[in-house]
């Protein structure tokens, strides 16, 4: 009797810890929202938004209530560590520094406390950010905003990345390792590099500078290699330059059909820079 007493005290114990993790918070729709952008707000995809909600079009109401994860609020307990939060919550621990500046002494929490913590993304959690920590600027989430430039002006597209400002000339690495796809000039990309990094994903470099080495389809790069140099070529003819601020432009493609679709890379280098 006494064994299954402690047995049921320890699992209440273990969810009760555990459910901050699993949390849910609600979202009031405002004017202009869209589904892309709440979910993107909440680290998450349109279609998990969706499912989450039950729902079954793209339309939204002014004052609709949608749940959403609420996994970048913990509130301090008794006894908590951050590395006992951070095996709770599955992530690592440096992240769950990272994810907190506020903190002065990560040694030091107390009850009470509220901490952000991160969301490991569904795949490439192993990644690296392209830049080192300290030379580029803050970055936000620009995929998918409008784009006016083309080549005969004809026509407003969508941005397929998320734009790293910083200096010309700053070192950019390879997030991962792959077989490289694509490398040379690109009219929109400028110098690009292409770069498949499983089955049905590539992960994509624009606007360089120049590159690293002479790189070739085929080859093979690995994680935190050198690739390129940021800059600012692009939406021209091979060479044309400054028509916009340096920046390294970071994208991800699903290749898995014949007509590549975009992914928002936002996640991923978010978590990917908390895990330095």
């Amino acid at each position: 009797m006494k064994k299954t007493a402690l047995s049921c005290a320890a699992l209440l114990l273990a969810a009760a810890l555990s459910a901050p993790a699993a949390s849910a918070a609600v979202y009031t729709v405002k004017a202009g929202d869209t589904l892309w952008a709440i979910a993107t707000a909440n680290r998450m995809t349109v279609t998990e938004l969706m499912s989450l909600n039950k729902l079954t079009t793209a339309s939204l109401r002014i004052g609709q209530q949608l749940t959403v994860p609420d996994t970048g609020n913990y509130i301090v307990k008794a006894g908590d560590t951050l590395y006992g939060i951070a095996s709770r919550a599955g992530v690592p621990l440096r992240a769950l520094v990272n994810a907190n500046p506020q903190l002065t002494n990560p040694n030091a929490i107390w009850p009470g406390l509220r901490l952000q913590v991160p969301t490991p993304p569904s795949s490439f959690a192993a990644g690296q950010f392209p830049l080192a920590k300290g030379t580029y600027t803050t970055f936000t989430n620009n995929y998918a905003d409008a784009r006016t430039w083309t080549p005969d002006g004809s026509a407003v597209r969508t941005h397929e990345g998320v734009d790293i400002f910083a200096p010309e000339g700053t070192p950019v690495y390879a997030a991962m390792g792959g077989t490289i796809t694509n490398v040379g000039w690109n009219t929109y990309g400028g110098y690009r590099l292409t770069v498949k990094v499983d089955a049905g994903t590539a992960f994509y470099y624009a606007h360089l500078q120049k590159y690293s080495q002479a790189f070739a389809k085929g080859g093979t790069i690995r994680q935190g290699q050198l690739i390129g140099y940021v800059g600012s070529t692009g939406y021209g003819p091979e060479g044309t330059k400054g028509r916009f601020l340096p920046h390294l432009h970071f994208g991800i493609y699903n290749t898995a059909t014949s007509t590549w679709t975009t992914q928002d890379p936002y996640p991923f280098l978010v978590w990917w820079e908390l895990n330095r």
